[in-house]
């Protein structure tokens, strides 16, 4: 695809002639299926569509649609859950947010002249992984086993000048909870971050996106396989992991070792499933007999409903507002990122509709935060 809608401009249009799906799907001579489609950037019209939207909206051809430049074109990785597939529409509609991220890169608040390290030879081995962590472990003055805080990983985030772009995308259940986007002609990594997300996944999926900083212009199932390794032992360790094994093998039954995996979690603030993943990963490197639980699936998913979602917590009793939203993200996230779009919104002039497709949450709560930023 070398071109695509220009949303923003559509959207303002919309807006300014008092048009929803429905009714602009009526006039094209389309389903609102497809409208909801072209809207999303998931699908683009095909020409006569095309032209019919353009008069829908008194629009010209060259305003409906922006090119894309493929030689810059962003490098997107998702959290995946599980065997849940990237669809085709995820990667197109992240690409189209890294193409908006990249008019805010003149605004990084970063030395233009250097760049933040990478891996050299990233590897997925087990030795390479332990490596890498605890390289990063040292760096952030931890000890071998002590609990990594959400804390420390924003801070590392810093350091490797990623922007972090929290977000409240609601209650999702595969990899829409982290995004990670790499723009090469800015050489910049912007990672968003679902606030909606429940505190144990949130921290993993953190660790995981801190992974591809790490190696950042790779993409695909191997770098997807990095990150997972990475995220996991960051998180849990092999010293945690040889502890353990040694407990859990001198324990009688599943529910005593379930029970003992849930106790590690809460510890330290992760899923037991990562914890799970980690005993057995360290068993495998060292010959040793893996831990069967069958029912470890369940019993994370009900452990899970104990515990708070990352908003909930952060916000306590207060509504969340466009204030407060903005003001959880530069406390606890200290992200430039909401500074960076302001400055972009109040020197281009730009509408609510930016921010809608920028941070792909629904209009009137981009209108929302447009009215708190401008």
């Amino acid at each position: 695809m070398s071109k695509k809608l220009n949303l923003e401009k559509i959207i303002l249009r919309l807006e300014q002639l008092g048009l929803n799906q429905s009714e602009l799907a009526r006039r094209v001579g389309v389903s609102r299926e497809s409208v909801s489609k072209w809207l999303k950037d998931e699908k683009l019209p095909r020409p006569a569509k095309l032209l019919k939207l353009g008069l829908v909206l008194d629009l010209a051809l060259h305003e409906l649609t922006i090119p894309l430049k493929q030689s810059s074109e962003p490098v997107v990785a998702f959290r995946k859950k599980a065997h849940y597939r990237t669809q085709e529409k995820h990667v197109q509609r992240a690409q189209s947010m890294g193409q908006l991220l990249t008019q805010l890169s003149p605004y990084l608040p970063f030395n233009k002249f250097e760049s933040p390290p990478m891996l050299r030879e990233p590897s997925t081995t087990y030795e390479y992984i332990q490596g890498v962590t605890a390289e990063v472990r040292r760096e952030l003055h931890l000890s071998p086993i002590e609990n990594i805080r959400f804390e420390d990983i924003i801070e590392k985030f810093r350091s490797l000048q990623a922007i972090l772009i929290p977000v409240l995308w609601g209650d999702k259940e595969h990899h829409e909870n982290a995004l990670h986007i790499f723009l090469p002609t800015s050489m910049s990594t912007w990672v968003y971050l679902n606030l909606d997300s429940q505190i144990h996944d949130f921290k993993f999926w953190m660790a995981h996106e801190l992974g591809h900083v790490y190696i950042r212009d790779e993409q695909g199932e191997e770098a997807e396989n990095f990150a997972d390794l990475f995220a996991q032992t960051l998180l849990f360790p092999q010293g945690c992991a040889h502890t353990a094994y040694r407990q859990l093998t001198r324990l009688p039954n599943v529910g005593s070792r379930i029970n003992r995996i849930k106790r590690l979690a809460s510890e330290h603030k992760i899923s037991p499933l990562t914890v799970y993943s980690a005993i057995n990963t360290y068993a495998q490197a060292f010959s040793l007999k893996p831990i069967s639980l069958p029912t470890i699936h369940a019993a994370t998913t009900n452990f899970n409903k104990e515990y708070s979602t990352v908003i909930e917590l952060l916000g306590g009793e207060v509504e969340i507002t466009p204030e407060t939203y903005l003001g959880i993200a530069h406390k606890y996230f200290q992200t430039p990122f909401f500074d960076m779009l302001k400055a972009y919104l109040a020197d281009h002039e730009k509408s609510a509709g930016f921010v809608q497709a920028v941070l792909n949450i629904p209009f009137l709560d981009a209108r929302a935060l447009y009215e708190e930023l401008c």
